[in-house]
């Protein structure tokens, strides 16, 4: 008869500080493009009007 390893314990997934912590706001707008020329267009419009964009296909 072949011995078992001796079973682990669980991790504790519990923090180590109990404040609680909490994400700045973020406020976003998806837009949903035909194209991929559509979505550069409206990319350097809204990053000459002085929005922090970023450019996402999924």
């Amino acid at each position: 008869m072949t011995k078992k390893p001796p079973a682990r314990k669980a991790a504790k997934l519990v923090p180590k500080s109990t404040k609680s912590k909490t994400c700045p706001p973020l406020y976003q707008v998806v837009a949903e493009c035909e194209s991929e020329r559509q979505q550069r267009q409206l990319f350097v419009e809204l990053k000459a009007k002085g929005y922090q964009c970023r450019l996402l296909s999924l």
